[in-house]
């Protein structure tokens, strides 16, 4: 599997999984909406942690 398609499954799979997980909650959307508001901040972090760095190396 290709690593972009790799990776939309892996996302697909994890938001129905979450899905299933708060089936039953009333304010499951607001909760999904949350997690998955989380879950791009965590990736934004990730990817500025060493931009400047990988800037550097291209230079």
């Amino acid at each position: 599997m290709k690593e972009y398609t790799k990776g939309a499954f892996e996302c697909l799979s994890w938001i129905e999984a979450r899905m299933a997980d708060l089936e039953g909650q009333g304010d499951k959307w607001d909760s999904l909406r949350r997690e998955l508001g989380e879950a791009v901040d965590d990736v934004r972090r990730g990817v500025g942690v060493d931009f400047r760095e990988r800037l550097r190396a291209l230079m």
